[in-house]
Order: structure tokens, then sequence, then C-alpha cells
């Protein structure tokens, strides 16, 4: 044999070994990469499945005993529950309130307060009447409540309301949804890799493996986790209900303390011809007898587009009703007009810089003044500051409505949530078959 023929007989006996290195090298970091990929995927699917027990237990506490949030958008509980805190409430029967407990109650025809029990008196019929008083308050609250149920504050976090408002948004929650769907199938979803890794389980004789595998990714369990986490993700998305919000808050000045309360939700929101109102308390405490001047401001570009309407009450407003002799500070008129059309008067002393005088009272007096904004057709876009303002000679204080806002255009309708997460859960069910066929398919050899 010639010497060219023993060197290729060599080559032809040595390339298969460096060919069968080279795909063995290959399938083993295809390998590598599919156990990685498989990792990260458990480690996803775990936090979501957490999420998703998560949201069910929430629905299941509120369901069962009761327990719901509360978001607190203003200081009237401070410095004991903050603005900008959340708070978990348990629903009880009132004759269990205790003094000291912080309690919310249900007002008819007005929203939720909650504050501190002054004192419980228990009365007949199973119903009890409360006093309260917020804990940044100086005084209770004008009238008692005669109730049967409050909701008792069981803990509150500082800084969470942004938190949970930001999570109950719809379009996150069904963004989120389906995003714990794309999850599940991607973890799930037969790749190359594993189709060569059963060929060649199935090759070398080694099936029971290939069957665990297949048990353990595309089986009914599969299936049950992926119901498990979409049903997880919808559950808050279908069943969380709008929180309560206490909007009680205080300013105070030198002599002068005022009370707010305000629906944010129905100011962030305006809607043509539908008023808003936002009732302000006023009281004085000056040295000497004066008198108290009465204003409004309002900056912003749709302050041009607002009417507002101003009643005044000697005392405290109840479900929009006056249980005193109320009056019409200012009827219904374009807030500009208002804004340029009143100024000072020699009853009053000179208000601040911006702000038009509506009225007055004796500083041993107090004033809760409603005020009602309506949006004016038209309006298009922009949002105002506004601003309840009173002062004397030698102090003054204002109040801050909630940001006035109009509603938004082509916005999210309250169903698109719970259509997207049972959307998310027929789809991510889809998926979760259509992934189970294929690998049926792959483990008896077919064509994917």
């Amino acid at each position: 044999m010639s010497i060219r023929e023993q060197s290729g007989l060599e080559a032809r006996h040595t390339e298969p070994p460096i060919a069968h290195a080279a795909a063995t090298t290959a399938t083993a970091q295809r390998r590598t990469a599919g156990r990685a990929a498989s990792r990260a995927g458990d480690v996803l699917l775990t936090l979501a499945s957490v999420a998703g027990a998560l949201c069910i237990v929430g629905a299941v506490a509120a369901a069962v005993f009761h327990i719901t949030l509360i978001l607190f958008s203003t200081g009237s509980m401070s410095p004991t529950i903050p603005a900008g805190a959340v708070a978990i409430v348990r629903e009880i029967p009132a004759s269990e309130a205790r003094v000291g407990d912080v309690v919310t109650v249900d007002r008819p025809g007005a929203l939720p307060i909650t504050h501190r029990v002054v004192s419980a008196q228990p009365l007949a019929g199973g119903r009890t009447e409360l006093v309260l008083r917020g804990d940044a308050n100086a005084e209770n609250d004008p009238a008692p409540y005669d109730v049967t149920h409050v909701r008792l504050v069981l803990t509150s976090v500082p800084g969470g309301a942004q938190v949970i408002a930001f999570f109950s948004n719809p379009l996150f929650l069904g963004g989120a949804t389906l995003a714990a769907t794309v999850l599940v199938a991607w973890a799930f979803w037969p790749r190359d890799g594993d189709r060569t890794s059963r060929r060649e389980d199935r090759e070398g004789g080694q099936r029971r493996r290939a069957r665990r595998s297949g048990r353990r990714a595309g089986g009914p369990g599969g299936a049950l986790l992926l119901l498990a986490v979409a049903g997880g993700a919808a559950v808050p998305a279908v069943a969380a209900p709008a929180p309560a919000r206490a909007d009680e808050s205080v300013s105070s000045s030198r002599y002068l303390t005022l009370t707010s309360i305000a629906d944010p939700a129905a100011f962030a929101e305006l809607r043509p011809g539908v008023p808003v109102r936002w009732e302000v308390g006023v009281a004085a405490a000056t040295p000497a007898p004066a008198t108290v001047g009465l204003g409004l401001a309002s900056t912003g570009p749709l302050t041009a587009a607002l009417d507002v309407a101003v009643l005044s009450c000697p005392v405290r407003w109840v479900g929009g009703t006056c249980a005193g002799s109320a009056q019409t500070l200012v009827a219904a008129t374009p807030l500009p007009t208002l804004l340029t059309g009143r100024g000072a008067t020699t009853a009053l002393p000179p208000a601040p810089a911006g702000v038009a005088a509506i009225g007055g009272m004796p500083s041993g007096e107090q004033r809760w003044l409603a005020v009602e904004v309506t949006l004016q057709p038209g309006a298009s876009t922009g949002s105002a500051d506004l601003e309840v303002w009173a002062w004397t000679s030698a102090d003054d204080a204002r109040a801050a409505a909630p940001p006035v806002a109009l509603a938004a255009t082509g916005s999210a309708p309250p169903l698109l949530a719970p259509l997207l997460a049972g959307g998310a859960v027929v789809a991510g069910a889809a998926i979760a078959g259509t992934a189970g066929a294929r690998r049926h398919r792959l483990e008896r050899g077919g064509t994917p």
C-alpha cells in the first residue's frame, strides 16, 4: 500500500471521531443553554405563582373576613396615619368599637370618614353612637355617628397609597395578566433541544427520563399551574373593589384653621355639566375680635372653563345638607368672571394677591363653605389648582382642592381589565393545550 493510500485511510478513520466530538460539544452546549433557560423559567414561574397566590389570598380575605384597604389622600389622622398611607381595615359591629380605636364610618350621601373613637354609646336595635376626632384636628367631629357597622383600622403603611393605586390601574392589571400567560407559554413550549434530547434518549433506550420530563413540563400539572398563575393575576382585575378614601385634611396658620373635605377622584375626572362638591370649614382663634375674609383663587388653563357656586353654612354640612341657615355667597358664575370682578371691600381686610373676596365672618364664629365646581362644555385639555382662602389683617391661611382635571377621553372602560384577564386565561389554556399536543408528537417521533 502506498503512503498516499495509507494517509487517506488514516484520514477516513480520523474524521468521524472529530465530527462526532463536534456534534457532542454542540449538543452539550444546547443542553446547557436549555438547562439555564429552564432554571430561569422556573424562577419566574415561582415568582408569578407567589404573586397569584397572594392575589387569591387577598380576594378570599376580602370576601370571607371583610378585610379591605383604605387609601389616605390627606392628613386628618397625621401623624398616626399620614397622607399617602394605606390602611388595612376589617368590618366589625359598631358595638365592638372601643375608645381609642381608629375606625372608618360610612356616611349617607357623603364620603366615608376615618377618625379615632372618642366615645361610644350603645343604642337600641344594635346601633351605636360614636363620637370621632381626627388626630390632627383640634375638635371632635361636629355630630356623632349613629351606625351599626364600622371598619376597624388594623394597621397602616406610610407611602403605600401610590403603590396600591398603581397596581390597581386596569391597564397594569390586564398587562400583568397577559405577561403571566406569555411567561407560562414560553416556559412550557417545546424547543428544538427538547426534540433532540428525546430522540437521543429514545435511540439509547432511555424512554423513562423522557416521559418524566414530559410529565413535568407539559402534563396536567403544567396546565394547572398555567391556570393558577393566570387566574391569580386575574383576581385583582375582576374582584378588586375601589377602595374607600379618607379625604379630610386640615391646614392651619397662627390664628386660622381650614378643614377641607373633597373627593380626589371626582376632581381628577370632571365631566361637562356635572358639578363636583368641595366643603371647607373655616374657624378662627384671634387674640381680639376681628373680621375674617373669605375668598377663592385659581390658576391653570382649565380655570377659564369652570363655573363655581359657593354656599355658606354656620355648622358642618351633613350629607350635603345644612342644619342651620344656608346662605348663597356666589351663584353659579364663570370662574374667570368671579376672579376678575371681585376684590377687596370696605367691610373686609385687604385680600391676598390673586384672591377674589366672596364674603366674610366674625372671628368668633365658624363657616362651612360648599364650593360646587362645574366644567363648561367644549373644554378639551388642561388642569386647574383651586384654593379657598381665609385672612385677617394679620394672618392668612388657604386650603387647596384636589387637582382639577378633565376626565380621560378614550380611557379604558371599567370592563377592560376583567376582559383582558379572562382572555388571558382562555389564551393560556389554548397555548397549554397546543404545547402538550406538540410535545406528544415530538415524543412519538413525528413532525412538530
